[in-house]
Order: C-alpha cells, then structure tokens, then sequence
C-alpha cells in the first residue's frame, strides 16, 4: 500500500502547510509546561489526511473493553491503556476510529491523555503541528540519551530528563485521580524493522504498572505512516493502509505482573521480565489479528468478506 512519496513533499502539502502557519505548541519542553491540552484548531485538517489513509475495514475490535476501563476510571479507579507503537499516526488513526463511533467511543476519546516523547515537541514545526492536536503528558525517555556522547552535554541532558520526568509523573498522579485514561507506548518508541531493539519494552513500564489499578493492551495492525531509514521524521512515508486497532480485556495491573513474575528464572531481571510479558502479549493480540487482516487487504472489495473473519474481542492470552 505504499505510496512513493515523503510526508513533506506529499500531495498532503498544502494542508501541512496550513496545520504548521495554526500551531500554537511550544517547541521547547520544560517542567512547567509538561501538561499540554490538545489544540482542536488542526484537527480537521489531520481529519483529511487521516481519513485518505485510512481504508475501508479499518476498526477497533474490543471497543467494549475500553468503555469498561472508562467506567472504572469515573470511579477513580487508576487505568491505564498500554499501546503498540508504529508510527506518529498510530495516535491519530485511533481517535478518528474512536471519534466517528458511538457516543461512548467519543467519551473515551475526551478522557485519553497520552504520554509523549519530547522528541515530538521538540523535532520540527511539522511534527509538532501533527503531536499538538492531541491532549499529553510529556516525558524525556531514556532513549533519547543514545545520541549524546559528550560527557558535558549527557549531565546537563540528565539533570533536564530529571526535572522534566518529577513533573510529569506529578502531573499523570493528578490525571488518573481526576478519572483520565493514560496511554503509554511500552517500547517508548516507533518500531523500526531495521532495529530490532525498537521493539523492546522499556524496563521503567513496570513502575507504570505499579501506580495503576487496571489495564488493557492494544495491539496496532496497519500503518499510515511508514518510518524512514534516514530518522528524520517529516520524511516518513505516506501509505494507505487498513487500520485495526485490537483492545483486550480489562486486567487488574497486579495480577497481571504476578503471572509475569511466575514464570520469571532467578538471575531475570524481574522488571525488565514484566515488560517482556506485556511486549509478548501484544504481540499476540497483533499476530491473530494480523491474519485477519490480510485476508481484508486480499480481498478485491476491501471491508467486506473479509471483516467477518476479524475476533470481536481482544485478549491477553
């Protein structure tokens, strides 16, 4: 479904242009402005691109657990969603799905908060007219330390990540208590396929588990937005692409990291072996529903044989 053109110099120009001259975003994360609100005024126009993408069969299976971890959350229950992460539209993709649902799906969608990598403030002026649209925490992930070498820099760069990273847990403490739903990609970055360690979950995940009550995974079949090699996000690659977004069940975040533990040997280290859990999850909710996908993309009317064949509900197992 690829389409030989980059995001920056696609037939999607001109409404770029518009979102980049609306953006109001800051381009420059600190621990004062970690909570930052999304800004409708872009988001018809990423409706157009996200809506051209996006093909007929693209859905949420499940959506009935992520309206029960809604319901848990009014009743100051802390929840969490856990995502798989494959491109900057990952986020947008959904919320068109959520918000063109029913009623309910447009409530999730107003109590989402996701979490966000600084990167995407800080990039460029089209990522940020992109990531803005979206209400988020911001956060400085340990990953973004692989590039600095100079002894100089990584303490400066450390002593930010601090300061940025006490903000925003305060901030995501008082969110959940107010009945928000936080999402949070475990890998803490895009899946690229040339680098295999993009699809590891990050080691700190588990401390997320810990401060929440209840769960649900999401696994991402289908990409809008294909990475490029080079690393410079404006220049990911447009496709269109049938989107599945698969929701499991509601799992209470205790449970679940006491299974994980079980099967843990003693010289694992335990954090790091209940992230692998939730990636191995995932990546089961993304094999079954992946067949099923195909078999849409197979078909010569895309979204109808097929859509039958796809499970109704998600599952951790």
């Amino acid at each position: 479904m690829h389409e030989e053109s980059v995001l920056n110099n696609s037939k999607y120009v001109e409404i770029i242009r518009r979102m980049i001259d609306s953006s109001t975003g800051s381009p420059m994360v600190t621990e004062k402005n970690v909570y930052q609100e999304g800004n409708p005024t872009n988001k018809p126009l990423l409706r157009q691109i996200v809506q051209d993408l996006m093909l007929p069969g693209s859905r949420i299976v499940g959506r009935e657990h992520l309206s029960d971890l809604r319901h848990l959350a009014q009743r100051k229950k802390a929840c969490l969603i856990l995502m798989e992460h494959y491109s900057n539209f990952d986020i947008p993709c959904f919320y068109e799905l959520l918000e063109r649902g029913t009623e309910e799906m447009q409530r999730v969608a107003e109590s989402i908060v996701s979490v966000a990598g600084v990167k995407l403030n800080e990039t460029s002026k089209l990522v940020l007219a992109f990531t803005e649209v979206f209400t988020r925490v911001v956060l400085y992930p340990s990953r973004s330390f692989g590039s600095i070498t100079d002894p100089r820099q990584l303490r400066e760069a450390e002593k930010r990540r601090a300061r940025i990273n006490i903000a925003a847990m305060k901030m995501l403490n008082a969110l959940r208590k107010q009945g928000r739903l936080i999402l949070v990609f475990p890998s803490g970055t895009r899946y690229r396929p040339w680098d295999p360690s993009t699809g590891r979950g990050l080691r700190e995940i588990d401390t997320y588990l810990k401060f929440y009550s209840y769960v649900v995974t999401v696994a991402v079949n289908g990409n809008c937005l294909l990475p490029n090699p080079n690393d410079c996000m404006d220049e990911d690659f447009v496709a269109r692409d049938v989107m599945i977004y698969t929701v499991s069940p509601v799992r209470k975040t205790s449970e679940f990291r006491r299974e994980a533990l079980r099967g843990r040997s003693h010289i694992e280290d335990p954090k790091q072996h209940v992230v692998d859990s939730i990636m191995a999850s995932l990546r089961r909710l993304h094999d079954r529903t992946e067949l099923a996908r195909l078999r849409l993309l197979a078909e010569q009317g895309l979204g109808t044989g097929g859509e039958n064949d796809l499970p109704e509900t998600g599952s951790l197992h």
